[in-house]
């Protein structure tokens, strides 16, 4: 007799979804990197003949150029091949780029570099490298270790520097010098041609680079590697920074700042290579503990590639001697890189450890060229165009700061034990509604920071007279024209223009939540030394800009104007030599123009002069905050008031409302200043090198009280020398002396609040104004409601007001660092609403419209940190293998559903013909038994069905038909 259990049945489905399942999961665990991309010729199963190593003779230059275009062909997403220029004898200087995705940008993914061959007669590390890279591609799809590296690296492999020098070299040759086979086609050791730290100014100058030399270092600067080896033969070590020291003698240890790190690399290639760290003599007579040695202590090797990668390029670079023969024969090729393989791989996973992350503006924007600087590590690194940083450090806990220019900066504590830490930083600017502004420029122009140590100096150490000022001015407009304005504030008495030149990253533009500053110079003609210093910090600015970080930061971050004369008629007559005199002091109307300035206690009865005119309406049209008038005949920083009342007592102090801002100000320059602060010039004595004018000497109608008085700009007056025109060959120790003087002063703009005010509408209010409780002057907002207030360090109330708005106070802290952002909402009783009316407690500092509202915004873009590649992927694996999966489970699924029901169907038609199981107990009956007889009635045998095998209280029975 048929028997059926609906509860079993339903048993047998959960069973076969639950197997499906497992099916899946297993099917998806199994190595998920060959499953994705399927069409893609890396994860091809058939690997590339290009891949296979050959072990029986060297690759020379046309082999691996043929290698390297195979290679990139076959395997598309993974390699890539570029050159970073020609050698003498025109033969590219190839690399090899390998990285999962390879034709894409990689936020976040560290650079890589390894070098081999500068020296052309040296081979082995140049044939390693080739292997490293065809081993690599080889195994992307079939090792967990090599997938790992190339999804979370961009590994560059350079076999040769020196390719001229290989194509000379004679296999075999172990010691031989022969010209143009270490060196290249010009007979330079390449290893000897780079900058040096301890190079003297003439070396400097003397200095003239080989084309592979220079192509290096534009390779270095304008990519952030981060970690690199370079790659000799000689001897058997690993050798770290520095290469040379001041002394230049032998057994001398000079260390780098990142030497802990330094030792750390070169142990791991020792101890992974499998001879380097015995500790037995090689080569003749080298002897290294441990196998690894400080450079400088082995040999000075002034010149060397491996310091000025981390000195110039923030990279650090270790350099590997593979062999004591230079050249060994091929037969050697399979037993060196099987000595080295281990350590070549080691290496490169290094570059997982310390701390990395991306740092961010208030406005979710990647930020380049931010400092970060470790206490204790006298070398800092600097983020790249996405943002992103590394530091390589050793497991420990770290004081970190992170600094820009126009930034505040921020220090953190940050604390790891093994690998690396991932530590995002998100950096507020004063400058929150500016827009950030790509120029184009050409490759000639297009350079990453450099260190101060490559910076340009002025040479340009000559008096120039209006002729020659017009040029130099226009000289360099026309020869940097993406950071540069020249135009004129006005004429002079005899028609001559007052030029001005604009620097910054914007010209022409005011950049709202940009701090404009001014230097004015030359006021009084026979002065000059400020006139001739505003043309050594033009030029500094200019050919400095995107070679030294400092004064990027500072080009990016301000809008400066330098006028370098407003007197050139007076200039044109006075005198070199001249100590005291005063020929060329006054305008050519014989007015001293430092007199001729609307004063705050008397009405002149002399009009202002034309110069002072122009220069009036050039201050109130620029929303000048700082600014330092130039002059000459003492040394010391003069600053507010120049006068006292008439009615009290003469030459004592008349300090202004701002009295602390003002020495803060002057004390920058003083002390940045070779000797100013030291207080003792020309047979006079000012406190720290400052002094209050009235106190120093009373004057009236001065500029830097009108400037003080009428404007938002804070001005102090710079006597620059005893000497008023002095001779040419002073010209360049007033440089030197002033040159961090004039650059800190710049700075001190960007300190104390700043931010905007605007209405509860979002838009700018332009002449809303800001008021400092216990300070008694106010500033007033530009015209695209943005402002700056320069304070002293601590606590303050600020209030915005505007007429026919309510006004606003908050509580701001300013610090020591740049300047507190601080943003005001007023909010119009009267003005005439547009939608629904926006309440004044809707709007937070973040929260203005026009303004990103931080606290919804993901700061942080992704760095591609995990183990596979998740582009195109769903919870981690392919699209491709997702669908694949869950179509093929989905069509079982509906196979065994299907069948379930034929089948519960099949028994349903059994029972509607009188099919079923009944006991011979009626009184111990299913719950589903039916009557097979009628009452009274015997059974009818017809035909007998017998069902599945009776229980013992069962016995097969028969069923009748009425």
């Amino acid at each position: 007799m048929i028997k059926s259990n609906p509860m079993k049945s339903l048993q047998i489905v959960c069973v076969v979804i639950l197997v499906g399942f497992m099916i899946v999961v297993a099917t998806l665990s199994i190595n998920r990197t060959s499953f994705s991309n399927l069409n893609n010729n890396a994860r091809s199963k058939t690997p590339s003949v290009a891949t296979v190593l050959q072990f029986d003779q060297y690759y020379h230059y046309d082999d691996l150029v043929a290698l390297f275009h195979q290679l990139e062909t076959d395997y598309p997403n993974l390699a890539r091949v570029g050159s970073i220029g020609k050698s003498v004898a025109n033969r590219d200087l190839l690399y090899l780029e390998l990285s999962n995705n390879v034709q894409q940008e990689s936020p976040g993914r560290p650079m890589v570099k390894y070098v081999g061959n500068m020296h052309g007669d040296e081979t082995i590390g140049r044939q390693n490298i080739v292997y490293l890279g065809q081993y690599l591609v080889g195994c992307f799809s079939t090792d967990v270790r090599c997938s790992t590296m190339l999804n979370n690296m961009r590994i560059f492999l350079m076999p040769s520097l020196n390719p001229d020098g290989f194509e000379n070299s004679v296999e075999g040759s172990c010691n031989a010098r022969t010209a143009r086979t270490r060196e290249n086609q010009n007979n330079i050791d390449l290893n000897r041609n780079f900058p040096d730290q301890f190079d003297t100014k003439a070396q400097r100058a003397s200095r003239r680079y080989e084309p592979e030399t220079l192509a290096m270092m534009n390779w270095i600067r304008n990519n952030k590697f981060v970690l690199s080896m370079n790659f000799h033969a000689g001897s058997e070590v690993a050798s770290y920074p520095y290469d040379d020291s001041s002394s230049h003698g032998y057994n001398i240890e000079s260390s780098a700042p990142d030497d802990a790190f330094f030792k750390r690399m070169a142990q791991t290639y020792a101890q992974a290579h499998t001879t380097m760290h015995q500790n037995n003599v090689k080569c003749g007579g080298d002897k290294f503990i441990n196998g690894v040695t400080n450079g400088a202590h082995w040999y000075d090797v002034p010149g060397g590639m491996q310091d000025f990668n981390y000195l110039q390029g923030d990279c650090m670079e270790i350099t590997i001697e593979l062999t004591c023969c230079k050249y060994p024969t091929a037969d050697k090729l399979e037993s060196e890189w099987n000595k080295n393989k281990e350590a070549l791989i080691q290496t490169l996973e290094l570059t997982n450890l310390g701390i990395r992350g991306f740092v961010l503006d208030d406005q979710a924007t990647p930020m380049e060229g931010v400092k970060v600087q470790v206490r204790g590590i006298d070398k800092g690194m600097t983020t790249d165009a996405y943002g992103a940083y590394w530091r390589l450090l050793l497991p420990g806990t770290y004081n970190i700061t992170y600094s820009k220019l126009g930034y505040e900066t921020v220090e953190d504590i940050v604390q790891f034990n093994n690998g690396f830490v991932t530590h995002n930083i998100m950096l507020q600017s004063p400058n929150l509604r500016k827009s950030a502004i790509k120029h184009s420029t050409s490759a000639a122009e297009e350079q990453l920071p450099i260190t101060e140590s490559m910076e340009v100096e002025p040479t340009d150490f000559v008096h120039h007279n209006y002729q020659k000022m017009t040029a130099f001015l226009q000289r360099y407009h026309q020869q940097f024209p993406h950071i540069t304005r020249l135009y004129s504030a006005g004429k002079s008495v005899q028609q001559r223009e007052l030029w001005v030149l604009e620097i910054t990253d914007n010209p022409g533009v005011h950049e709202l939540g940009e701090p404009e500053f001014k230097y004015v110079a030359n006021m009084h003609g026979n002065e000059v030394v400020g006139r001739e210093l505003m043309f050594n910090l033009i030029e500094y600015l200019c050919q400095n800009y995107n070679k030294v970080n400092r004064v990027t930061q500072l080009v990016d971050s301000t809008r400066i104007h330098i006028m370098p004369s407003m007197n050139p008629d007076g200039y044109e007559i006075a005198t070199v030599g001249d100590q005291e005199g005063v020929v060329g002091r006054a305008n050519a109307k014989f007015v001293d123009m430092n007199r001729n300035f609307p004063d705050q206690f008397t009405v002149s009865k002399v009009l202002p002069t034309v110069e002072v005119s122009e220069v009036m309406d050039w201050i109130q049209e620029y929303p000048f905050v700082l600014s330092a008038n130039l002059h000459g005949g003492s040394l010391v920083a003069n600053y507010p008031y120049d006068e006292d009342p008439p009615s009290g007592p003469h030459r004592r102090p008349n300090l202004s409302a701002d009295e602390a801002v003002f020495q803060q100000v002057s004390l920058a320059y003083s002390q940045a200043h070779a000797s100013m602060h030291e207080g003792h010039p020309c047979g006079e004595t000012f406190k720290d090198g400052i002094v209050n004018g009235a106190k120093w000497y009373e004057i009236s109608g001065s500029m830097q009280d009108w400037n003080y008085l009428h404007t938002n700009c804070f001005e102090i007056t710079l006597e620059l020398g005893c000497y008023k025109f002095p001779l040419p060959k002073d010209l360049p120790k007033y440089w030197s002396d002033n040159k961090e003087a004039l650059l800190a002063y710049i700075d001190q703009v960007h300190k104390g609040a700043s931010g905007f005010v605007v209405d509860n509408y979002g838009e700018s209010l332009p002449n809303a104004v800001i008021k400092v409780n216990g300070i008694d002057h106010d500033i007033v907002t530009a015209e695209g409601g943005d402002f700056w207030r320069l304070l002293v360090p601590g606590d303050y109330v600020i209030t915005a007001q505007k007429d026919g708005y309510k006004p606003q106070s908050k509580s701001v802290h300013v610090t020591s660092g740049y300047a507190t952002q601080i943003n005001f909402t007023l909010v119009s009783p009267t003005k005439k609403q547009t939608s629904l009316t926006p309440t004044e407690d809707k709007a937070t500092d973040s929260e203005i419209q026009g303004f990103p509202s931080l606290k919804n915004m993901n700061f942080w873009p992704k760095p591609n940190i995990n183990e596979f590649d998740t582009k195109d992927t769903v919870f981690g694996y392919s699209k491709e293998l997702v669908l694949v999966v869950t179509g093929t489970f989905m069509v079982v699924l509906i196979c065994v559903a299907f069948a379930m029901k034929m089948l519960l169907c099949r028994n349903n038609e059994l029972r509607n013909k009188g099919f079923h199981r009944v006991k011979t107990d009626v009184n111990e009956m299913y719950h589903d038994d039916v009557v097979v007889t009628s009452p009274g009635k015997l059974p009818v045998v017809n035909t007998q069905y017998k069902d599945e095998p009776s229980s013992d209280e069962e016995k097969d029975i028969v069923f009748i038909s009425r």
